[in-house]
């Protein structure tokens, strides 16, 4: 079964070996493919030590959503066969080849996914004094109920809209959706100093998208970002109660 995971970066040298040991963890047999935005920090380096493909790209330095769009929507079409995921690096899906084979034998090509944001408490900038693949505290994130996974060879396109949800005129091709529901773990909230970091240099390379009232939830407010912080770690749930909301 060929599985394969396109993850989009910039700078990601922190997030990026997580994201790679999560989707190693539950898809050993996946390819990850590196999609990066001319990052300059070690993210390349760190990608290729852990036998990811490299592809580059550009946007001179700046966001461009409607650049990652269209990435996003021509990127996996090289390949002939086999399940896609197309996901940001702070999208952790939460799924492993048995539920992807049993989907295959149902005849599903595009996966039911819910979205929600994990709330980490690390204290430190690098994420290093707290385990990423344990954190148990969620809040529901609609926004993040994306169709990130997808059986190729059914499907001709995804019609991927700003942010990677599916619009008008719809996914194109043979369209069976999972029964079961998957989880998408927004790996985004993990803690103050990261989020503030974050938060702040995706907002410096915004200004483009501003005007085009995209990417305005990015600020550059430190109190902003802090109550945003605080009041999702207080809304946090554990997962088996976010579980059990979602099936409700």
């Amino acid at each position: 079964m060929n599985i394969y995971v396109f993850l989009f970066c910039y700078n990601e040298e922190i997030l990026l070996p997580y994201t790679i040991a999560h989707y190693k963890m539950n898809l050993p047999s996946c390819k990850i493919i590196i999609i990066d935005n001319e990052s300059n920090d070690n993210s390349v380096e760190i990608a290729m030590r852990n036998n990811c493909d490299i592809i580059k790209w550009t946007t001179n330095n700046m966001t461009n959503e409607f650049s990652l769009r269209d990435m996003k929507n021509d990127i996996w079409k090289k390949m002939n066969e086999g399940w896609v995921i197309v996901a940001d690096m702070d999208e952790w899906l939460d799924i492993n080849e048995n539920n992807l084979q049993t989907e295959y034998e149902r005849g599903t090509s595009v996966l039911i996914i819910e979205g929600v944001d994990v709330i980490g408490e690390s204290e430190k900038e690098d994420l290093s004094d707290i385990n990423l693949h344990t954190i148990n505290k969620f809040v529901r994130n609609a926004g993040e109920s994306k169709k990130l996974c997808f059986l190729r060879e059914k499907i001709q396109n995804m019609n991927y809209d700003i942010g990677a949800h599916a619009q008008l005129p719809g996914i194109e091709g043979h369209v069976k959706y999972s029964g079961n529901r998957y989880i998408n773990k927004h790996m985004n909230y993990l803690g103050l100093p990261y989020i503030i970091n974050k938060t702040i240099n995706r907002y410096n390379r915004s200004d483009e998208m501003r005007k085009c009232n995209l990417n305005i939830h990015y600020t550059d407010n430190i109190d902003n970002i802090t109550k945003r912080y605080k009041d999702h770690l207080e809304q946090s749930v554990d997962f088996p109660t976010i579980i059990h909301k979602m099936n409700s």
